[in-house]
């Protein structure tokens, strides 16, 4: 099944989730794509078997977390502002970036750290 995602403008967003919520919604999952410049953050919701997708495209700044209508949210708007750098506003707890990473972990956003495979020994590693 293919669920194709309706993108909202970024000052529509928490009238648009609060009409999930009102309508029974459950809230599934944010997932976050970096775009080069941009991210676009995807926002799943479920009714019974139906998903239905909203997205907006951000620079990642100033982007109103929604986890005051859906506190699960939360957990995952820590993780993509950990990962992406993406900055929440209003976040219903904001683990100030020690929700993954501890303060010894590789710099953030990680989401941008390129892998690279060298030979060693005649193998790749």
């Amino acid at each position: 099944m293919i669920v194709n995602s309706r993108e909202v403008e970024i000052g529509n967003l928490k009238s648009e989730v609060k009409k999930y919520h009102d309508g029974g919604y459950r809230f599934v999952t944010e997932t976050c794509l970096n775009l080069e410049d941009k991210f676009k953050i995807i926002y799943t919701f479920a009714i019974g078997y139906d998903l239905e997708n909203i997205h907006i495209i951000t620079d990642g700044k100033n982007v109103p977390s929604v986890s005051d209508i859906y506190s699960c949210a939360l957990a995952v708007e820590n993780e993509i502002k950990e990962l992406f750098g993406v900055e929440f506003d209003g976040l219903a707890v904001d683990f100030g970036g020690n929700f993954m990473l501890g303060e010894s972990s590789p710099i953030s956003p990680q989401a941008d750290i390129e892998i690279i495979r060298r030979e060693k020994g005649g193998k790749n590693e």
